[in-house]
This record gives C-alpha cells, structure tokens and sequence, in this order.
C-alpha cells in the first residue's frame, strides 16, 4: 500500500521541483498514478474477472431489479408528464419541475419512494461485489511501494511526482504501466475474498471511485466515437436514427 511516507515524499518533491529556477533542467524525474498502475494490472483485470464470475447472479438481479423499476416507473412518468408539460416539448423543464414539486403531486412522491427502494435493493446486491474489488485493489496496492522502488533504481528515477504535478511531460515520463508491469512479475492475481472484519483504507475507495469515473469516461468516449462514425460514413443499408432520438445508456461498469 502507498504509506504516508511515500505520499509525503511525493509531496514534498512536487514542492522542490516548483522552487527549480525555469533554466535549470532537472534529470531523473517521472510521474506515476496509483489509480493506473491498478487499473493497468493483470491482477486487478483477473480479479474482475473473478468477480463477474462469482458475483453473476447477483448482476442478473440488478439487471432484473432495474428493469422492473423501468416498468413500475413509466407509467407514472406518463402521467407527470400529461400534467406538467406545458409546453408539450415531450420532457420536463426546470419550471415544469418545480410547478410538479409545488404542487406536491402525489405522482412525484411515488416515483421518488420507488426509486429511494430501487437504489437501497440495488446497493444491498452490488455491496459484495464491491467490497471484493476494494480487497483485490487493496491487495494490488500493497506491492506499489516496492514496485514503484524497483521501477526507480532500474531507471536511475531521483524524483517520482503526481502526473497532476507537471504542467507539461511527454508520455515517457509516465512509469505508471512499468510499475504495473513490475506488480505483474510477482503478483499476475489476487484474491477477492476479504477476511473477516476487514475494512478498506479511504485511499482504497478512492481509487475505486477513479476506477469507475475512468471506465464511464472510456464508455463515453467510445459512444461518441461511434457516433462520429456513424454520421461521417454509415455502414451500408444502415437505418438512421431518427430526429432527437437519444444513444442508449452505456453499461455501468461494476
């Protein structure tokens, strides 16, 4: 795991390299993201494998659980939406929003309880999931501090920063995949199963948060690749989409 020290020191550098005259040049300095180096690992790919595999029923039961919400909700929506949308646009404005919360609309504090129950049924099923990605990002980042040291003396690194502490660096300064690729050699899997009365570091769950903000932003990024595709060059016989129509939700990593 990254120790305070370590973490102290990186700061402690970014500070030193800051006070550097603009003239000087400053040799054997590289970036590292712990976030990446996980997310980079054979181990952290393996786990979610493992996951997926282990947990599967319980992905099917959220599938199942947010289809049902879907079913129950859109009937309701209808309604708000015969009442409120004024101006027939076919959604609901900020206005129209808060003239149906004015109005303590009864149809508003259904869909609001069904959701509050679909959200606490959804967290219960996806708890254990969780909870076994944070132990295997745990696990991996316990090896981060002697990998990250072996990366440094094969390199001859003197400084290891933040990639958020360069205003600038070329992609080569970045050893965050040599890192990984260390963390591989001795560790290419880990357990998922937590013992007993274990409990995530904060640094673990942050992390985890990155790792999911990460995957949405790829899913994102994909979708609009697509969709930059699909207006420059349809593929042959392809139906456009119609006008307004909106791209499907991409999935949620888990």
């Amino acid at each position: 795991m990254i120790t305070n020290k370590l973490m102290l020191g990186m700061l402690a550098a970014s500070v030193a390299v800051v006070a550097v005259p603009a003239s000087a040049q400053v040799a054997g300095i590289a970036s590292a993201s712990p976030t990446t180096v996980v997310a980079t690992s054979k181990a952290f790919g393996a786990a979610r494998q493992q996951i997926s595999t282990t947990y599967k029923a319980s992905f099917d039961q959220i599938s199942a659980r947010r289809t049902a919400l879907d079913t129950e909700a859109k009937p309701l929506i209808a309604q708000l939406m015969a009442q409120f949308d004024t101006n027939k646009d076919g959604q609901l404005s900020q206005q129209e929003q808060a003239a149906a919360q004015n109005a303590k609309s009864p149809i508003l504090e259904k869909l609001k309880t069904i959701q509050t129950t679909a959200d606490s049924d959804i967290a219960k099923l996806t708890n254990p999931a969780a909870r076994a990605e944070l132990f295997a990002i745990e696990s991996i980042l316990r090896q981060y501090e002697a990998a990250q040291l072996r990366v440094v003396n094969a390199k001859k690194i003197s400084v290891v920063l933040t990639p958020e502490a360069f205003m600038y660096a070329p992609d080569s300064v970045d050893i965050s995949e040599a890192i990984a690729a260390e963390i591989d050699k001795v560790s290419p899997t880990v357990g998922i199963q937590a013992p007993e009365g274990w409990q995530p570091a904060r640094e673990t769950m942050e992390i985890q948060q990155r790792l999911v903000q990460m995957a949405q932003m790829a899913a994102y990024q994909r979708q609009a690749q697509q969709q930059q595709q699909a207006g420059a060059a349809p593929a042959a016989g392809a139906t456009p989409a119609p006008a307004g129509a909106k791209p499907a939700k991409p999935a949620e990593p888990r």
